[in-house]
């Protein structure tokens, strides 16, 4: 696992500088940049701890080792892929390379053989008014497909069969980790029956996908007790104009579950004061919901709107602290907004997801210790019924209204 490298003497906070000079050039995410930079932070800390001055190959693969447990860069699951990731950038960056866009499995190509039904399958989604969002992520899985086909000289899916389809999912298993596999199998079988509705596969090779499929069990979705919630609230400053709205941003996606992007798409006429209520269209789902608006909630907003947030002609309820004053344009900011205070907090997140979708998921845990009835979670949540069916349930604001975490407002 060394790699064989030599280069002049550097340190590794002038590797990491140079490495984050590359990352906003190539127009990174703030996500990735502040998940890079934070695995760096603790590389910076393993090398002081063993004393070695110098950035080297060799201290970043017994960093990734003895600190990450990564044991093979050959057989890596999500976790450790990413970790493995960002070092690599930084040994790149390091030899001089120009660092790969990505280190990932998932192919950029679609054979050419393929082309046409990979077109096809997008246009039929397109005209079934998928989301823009679904569309591009079951097109990036369904690459996987083709780019194995391919690998097997396979110029058709018409012969598709049982056998065919079991060795893709055995490949599968050697390549990905359970979630991103049940993931494209998921897929996969969508995928299938859109070849079947046209004539391109013969009839029932979907359901070769229903008889092997893992299962949505294999999903392990992180989880933050109530105590880890209560601590991140308890770690904002709202004295201060940023704390504010960080607080009122973190305590909607703790107590209700909303997701990054319906908060960010929040407008201050969403509010419903008289009623205690915030009313929304669902940027995933395109689905209007109402959830109910706590006492602490409440107070939150109106002290943000008080005395936060800064004067602007922009509608949206959330608004950026520095000028230009308008509204996040994605939520990924959000999640840099969570992980400044998970950080600041220590709270434990290794190995485990730590994003606000995690909020969401520590809500409908503690929604279902409390004996909430399971539909009604789905419907909390803006879900789609247990039975994932097309019909959507009508979520009990009252009973949200009573389990709701309530933290008293500003109380450090």
């Amino acid at each position: 696992m060394q790699p064989e490298a030599t280069f002049n003497p550097i340190l590794a906070t002038e590797v990491i500088q140079s490495a984050n000079q590359f990352l906003h050039a190539k127009q990174y995410s703030d996500e990735t940049i502040y998940q890079y930079n934070r695995m760096w932070k603790h590389l910076v800390q393993y090398a002081d701890r063993k004393q070695i001055l110098f950035f080297t190959p060799e201290l970043c693969m017994d960093f990734l080792i003895e600190e990450k447990h990564v044991k093979s860069i050959r057989h890596m699951n999500k976790y450790e892929r990413y970790k493995y990731r960002s070092i690599k950038i930084l040994i790149d960056i390091a030899q001089k390379k120009q660092p790969s866009v990505k280190y990932t499995q998932v192919p950029n190509s679609i054979p050419p053989q393929f082309m046409d039904i990979f077109n096809g399958y997008q246009d039929y989604m397109e005209q079934r008014s998928h989301k823009t969002r679904t569309i591009i992520t079951k097109m990036s899985r369904i690459k996987v497909l083709f780019n194995y086909l391919d690998s097997r000289n396979t110029n058709t899916i018409t012969h598709l069969d049982f056998q065919a389809i079991q060795g893709f999912i055995l490949f599968l298993q050697g390549v990905y980790s359970p979630v991103a596999k049940s993931n494209i199998l998921f897929t996969l079988r969508d995928f299938l029956r859109y070849a079947e509705h046209f004539g391109m596969v013969p009839s029932g090779v979907s359901e070769y996908v229903n008889k092997i499929y893992v299962g949505d069990d294999s999903r392990l979705p992180s989880y933050y007790t109530s105590e880890e919630t209560t601590e991140i609230l308890r770690g904002v400053d709202c004295g201060t104009a940023v704390g504010k709205r960080d607080y009122a941003i973190l305590l909607i996606a703790i107590s209700l579950g909303m997701r990054a992007g319906d908060i960010c798409h929040l407008h201050i006429s969403d509010i419903d004061w008289e009623g205690n209520e915030i009313s929304f269209i669902q940027q995933k789902t395109g689905n209007y919901q109402t959830l109910p608006m706590t006492d602490s909630i409440r107070y939150a907003l109106a002290d943000y709107l008080k005395n936060g947030r800064p004067d602007t002609a922009s509608s949206k309820l959330f608004i950026k602290i520095m000028a230009p004053y308008e509204g996040f344009s994605t939520s990924s900011a959000l999640y840099r907004i969570l992980n400044k205070y998970m950080d600041k907090v220590g709270i434990h997140t290794e190995g485990k997801r730590h994003g606000m979708h995690a909020m969401r998921h520590s809500l409908s845990s503690k929604l279902l210790e409390k004996n909430t009835p399971l539909p009604v979670v789905s419907g909390i949540l803006g879900h789609s019924s247990t039975k994932v069916t097309s019909r959507y349930l009508w979520m009990n604001t009252e009973q949200l209204r009573k389990v709701s975490l309530e933290v008293p407002y500003g109380k450090q």
